[in-house]
């Protein structure tokens, strides 16, 4: 059995919603068609000309990518032009290509938390403030025996969220009027007579990121024919999100055994040090892939080392001054790690695809 394209997009974007990707950012459905059945899926960190012969190999239907494959504007597919030639050969062989990129990288679960969980850090919390996410509050009217099913219906798909609490609602019993007219299928009623029902008026609390999956399942679950809803922006903080991660270690170590255990656990040949740590590492900072050097200070503040990849040599120089200590551990292997990640989450929400990582990627540093 196939999938709906549609729908993986949907899960992915629950998972890490656009909303939450730098302004510069291309996310989203590359290459293809909502409505296209899939059965295969490939996970990849980039779209390269090699996962892609691996792709057609494998009769892939969908690559899901962690770096988008068309980044800035492209004026031509060309192809005796790299690019053009790897979006060729995706488009002649039907294949569909999906990222999830910087909205990833700050998503609950996402690639810095993943990083901060595979270098054994606990007590998360966010290294820099990114991004709050609005609140709204969403309010029905509901027939008496019908509101359980509708509640429900919204509470799955991310109503009612306050906190660590869920299923958050409040009910007040009240009378609906309606007269249904010609061309009606009324739920209750007679055409033509002015009804007076018990309904129960359900109010509940939706971040911006769940407000349309929460009204389409509130609508499915409904049984009237028009559905009488009020949508409300809220004057108040919703969930923020932050930019790379910080958290403690189990157990202080010294920095050459911290930087064995870096090594080991992104599977990484060499990495570069910058500065050096006098006492015992404890706290650490993660920030995955291009380090953002407008987080400097928050890392001096709250953090004892930092892990990232792709520090520029000026920030070098600076972080080196400020008496910082930090780890680049490259681009590649603080986020080839989401990969294996991502194959089980889609694995696990989608049984009948046979989802699977490539086979093909490699750091594209040589160290001599």
């Amino acid at each position: 059995m196939s999938v709906k394209l549609s729908e993986i997009i949907k899960y992915i974007e629950n998972i890490a919603p656009k909303s939450l990707a730098e302004d510069y950012d291309n996310p989203g459905l590359i290459i293809g068609r909502k409505e296209k059945d899939i059965k295969r899926v490939m996970v990849c960190l980039d779209v390269t000309s090699k996962v892609v012969e691996e792709a057609v190999e494998k009769n892939t239907d969908l690559i899901v990518s962690h770096h988008p494959l068309i980044f800035k504007g492209l004026k031509r597919i060309n192809y005796d032009d790299v690019k053009g030639r790897i979006i060729y050969n995706l488009i002649r062989n039907d294949i569909a290509v999906y990222s999830a990129h910087t909205n990833l990288d700050v998503a609950d679960g996402g690639v810095n938390e993943h990083l901060a969980e595979v270098l054994g850090l606990s007590e998360l919390e966010n290294l820099k403030r990114h991004r709050t996410l609005k609140l709204y509050k969403v309010v029905v009217f509901v027939p008496e025996e019908n509101i359980d099913n509708v509640r429900d219906a919204m509470s799955r798909a991310g109503a009612g969220w306050i906190g660590n609490y869920s299923d958050c609602s409040f009910m007040t019993k009240g009378t609906g009027t309606f007269r249904p007219l010609e061309g009606t299928n009324p739920y209750i009623g007679s055409k033509g007579k002015l009804e007076f029902v018990d309904e129960i008026r359900l109010e509940t609390v939706v971040p911006q990121e769940k407000l349309h999956a929460v009204i389409d399942e509130m609508i499915k679950s409904h049984p009237y024919e028009e559905v009488a809803y009020d949508v409300y922006p809220l004057n108040m903080e919703g969930k923020v999100y932050g930019l790379g991660k910080v958290g403690v270690l189990k157990t202080p170590v010294t920095l050459d055994d911290f930087i064995a255990t870096v090594k080991e656990k992104l599977n990484a040949k060499s990495v570069c040090v910058i500065g050096s740590a006098d006492k015992k590492i404890e706290k650490v900072a993660v920030f995955c892939g291009s380090f953002d050097e407008s987080c400097i200070k928050d890392v001096l503040s709250k953090a004892d080392i930092l892990v990232t990849g792709d520090v520029k040599y000026h920030t070098a120089v600076e972080i080196a001054e400020m008496g910082m200590c930090v780890i680049d551990a490259g681009h590649f292997n603080t986020e080839r790690i989401i990969v294996p990640k991502l194959v089980n989450i889609l694995s696990d929400k989608f049984k009948n695809l046979d989802v699977f990582s490539n086979s093909v990627e490699e750091e594209p540093f040589i160290t001599y």
